[in-house]
């Protein structure tokens, strides 16, 4: 039921940089908190569809102490995206093989650069294929792995004002775990890391570092028979959490490059709650996390909303 949060996860994309005098980073497509509890399983064999509407509205900077820069207006980045998400019961190294796109996606008032001073209309950013998607079922846990990549068809240009892609090609490599508490498997727990490796921006020598995101939560699963379906409706709630680094520096040359490359490093943190709700007979997967950040560095903190409708097109599963 809180899968469809999980893996529309790879649609996501937004890049925050340097505003005032702080030296912020360069970020990459992989956005922390589009994953939550449970992320560690591939759900059953299925086609499902899935639209993610992600919001994060701030107006503070930290520097490199943890110190709030400068004064700066209040502004809203939203992104939003259509996956497909297909699990089949072909078999690769003893997992179920799946694959996911998100062939049309959204931004909206994208930060870049030293100013907040951005377009606020959606624009057609990044797309993402994930052409590798594993997953393992044990009986007291569940594992996956994953290779993903961003194109980008997003307009940039450098020292744009209206961008709405990054201007790079990203490789996304992901593997995770939910662990089972109980032998009902109401209760969970898990983890997944993501590592991201990112090209050169389109015409320049500017590439951002690489960058590693921990995410995952804990939480509690109720089940309710559901008539005239063999499937119950199943509610989710629990806590979510991340950190996001930096791991290598940002490169790069050039006025523009000296303006947004200090040689430092990002991190930010965050917890919260998430609540996930599949209802079998219309099919659909209701999700919502809503994450407060903190110990950010070099970078923007605020709180991370996620809001999740899927649809359950086509169960799969072979008849035993």
């Amino acid at each position: 039921m809180n899968r469809a949060s999980s893996v529309v996860a790879m649609g996501s994309v937004l890049l925050l940089t340097a505003s005032g005098p702080v030296w912020a980073q360069l970020k990459g497509h992989y956005i922390p908190g589009f994953t939550g509890v449970g992320n560690g399983t591939q759900p059953p064999p299925s086609i499902t569809f899935a639209v993610p509407f992600y919001v994060y509205q701030t107006d503070t900077i930290k520097d490199d102490n943890g110190n709030t820069v400068g004064v700066h207006p209040k502004i809203t980045v939203a992104f939003y995206g259509v996956s497909a998400i297909v699990v089949t019961n072909a078999k690769l190294l003893g997992a179920n093989y799946g694959f996911q796109a998100v062939p049309v996606a959204a931004i909206r008032s994208r930060i870049e650069a030293r100013s907040f001073d951005v377009p606020g209309s959606f624009a057609f950013t990044d797309i993402t294929v994930a052409p590798l998607w594993l997953g393992w079922h044990k009986p007291r846990a569940d594992f996956v792995a994953g290779w993903s990549i961003f194109f980008p068809t997003g307009h940039w240009e450098l020292g744009g004002s209206d961008n709405a892609g990054l201007g790079m090609y990203s490789n996304v490599f992901q593997g995770g775990t939910t662990v089972n508490l109980d032998d009902r498997h109401a209760w969970t727990t898990s983890a997944l890391a993501t590592y991201e490796v990112h090209s050169h921006k389109r015409d320049s020598d500017i590439r951002a570092g690489d960058i590693l995101t921990l995410e995952g939560g804990t939480g509690r699963s109720f089940y309710k028979k559901v008539e005239g379906t063999p499937l119950p409706q199943v509610t989710t709630v629990g806590v979510a959490y991340y950190g996001q680094f930096k791991v290598t520096s940002d490169r790069g040359t050039g006025p523009i490059a000296d303006e947004l490359l200090a040689g430092l490093k990002d991190r930010v943190f965050g917890i919260g709650g998430e609540v996930n709700v599949f209802l079998p007979k219309p099919k659909l997967v209701l999700g919502a996390r809503v994450i407060p950040e903190f110990g950010a560095r070099n970078r923007t903190q605020c709180v991370t909303v996620l809001i999740t409708v899927g649809y359950q097109a086509k169960l799969l599963v072979k008849a035993p």
